[in-house]
């Protein structure tokens, strides 16, 4: 196993550029061996125990393997998010595949999914557990606008079957975006925190929080005043992923953004739900 250090170039610093990019870190995958490839591995060590020294050698890339090999899935509840950037569904099929679908319904102040109301009166219809979810935008959309944006799709959470609604906290598109997070991060955490706080008033639900723990850190900053809501973690790895301080347990991990099941055509995010399907129907209120 070549050891891959800073200058070294080619398909393995590629490889390794790309299995980091699927565990969360966030780097430019081009084939060469800089400082933010050094960074990303340093972090990995670190938070993996190995020696934080940014040279990926055996031991590194042996860790690394481990979180990204398969592991046996029999007896886990699986889920799909979807919106309309997916592909054709076979609604016929889909239950025998997944328990729970969680679709984007809203975004910042004014955007609507248009395959919202669609899927998600499809998945009501077919008794499949399923739930709304809303992409925040940190500029030029206020708290209340992006939740009245979300209310204004017509979901009524009190309905028995229904999961509860979900703020996707996440790097913002396009990546310009992102620096605002970062030099305005006081205001942004507040964002997060007016949000959710208007929307279970107005739903009486406990939204969840969808987040990748790289974003929770280098952006918002590990903000605390979060521990009671429920955390959807995205990270693209077959080991349980680490979690963002404040959370010993996640009730739903997004476990592949390129996932494929046979009812949807092309690529799909795939989620695993952290319990038995009792429990699940449980958080659907059923």
């Amino acid at each position: 196993m070549a050891i891959l250090q800073l200058n070294s170039q080619g398909d393995d610093v590629k490889s390794l550029q790309q299995q980091l990019s699927n565990l969360g870190y966030p780097l430019t995958v081009d084939g060469i061996f800089g400082i933010g490839t050094q960074n990303a591995v340093k972090k990995f060590q670190y938070e993996h125990k190995l020696l934080n020294d940014g040279i990926a050698g055996t031991n590194t890339m042996n860790a690394i393997n481990a979180l990204l090999t398969p592991n046996d899935t029999a007896g886990i509840v699986k889920g799909i998010d979807i919106s309309h950037n997916n592909g054709t569904i076979n609604w016929a099929t889909l239950a025998q595949e997944v328990s729970f679908v969680y679709c984007k319904a809203s975004q910042g102040a004014g955007f609507k999914d248009h395959m919202f109301e669609s899927n998600f009166s499809k998945l009501s219809s077919l008794g499949i557990l399923h739930g709304a979810y809303h992409f925040l935008n940190f500029k030029d959309a206020t708290a209340q606008q992006q939740i009245d944006n979300f209310l204004g799709c017509g979901v009524d959470f009190s309905q028995a079957g229904l999961l509860p609604p979900v703020l996707d906290v996440e790097w913002q598109v396009p990546d310009t975006l992102n620096p605002y997070v970062i030099q305005n991060r006081t205001a942004c955490v507040q964002l997060v925190k007016d949000w959710l706080t208007g929307v279970a008033s107005k739903t009486r639900r406990i939204p969840m929080i969808y987040t990748n723990r790289v974003f929770w850190h280098d952006f918002l900053g590990n903000p605390t005043g979060f521990e009671n809501y429920p955390l959807w973690i995205a990270a693209y790895q077959s080991a349980p992923p680490l979690l963002p301080p404040g959370w010993d347990k996640y009730t739903i991990w997004q476990n592949s953004g390129t996932g494929t099941i046979k009812s949807v055509s092309g690529q799909v995010d795939k989620d695993i739900f952290n319990g038995t399907k009792a429990d699940l129907e449980k958080l659907a209120m059923l």
